[in-house]
């Protein structure tokens, strides 16, 4: 069982940098779309984390 956890563990790190540096090295329309639409998406997150965090303050102090 750990070696096949191992192997696992191991093939989603190889696969995961393989398709970081694809990603980062390709220059197309479609990438620079999905390029714009992942920040997008970040600053959603990052602004619906903030205004969560916000009301859990909000919420705590009264």
């Amino acid at each position: 069982m750990k070696t096949n956890n191992f192997n696992l563990w191991l093939r989603l790190t190889v696969g995961s940098a393989i398709g970081a540096i694809i990603y980062h090295f390709s220059s197309g329309r479609k990438t620079e779309k999905l390029r714009k639409m992942v920040r997008m998406r970040n600053r959603i997150k990052e602004s619906e984390n903030k205004g969560e965090i916000y009301t859990l303050s909000a919420n705590a102090r009264r």
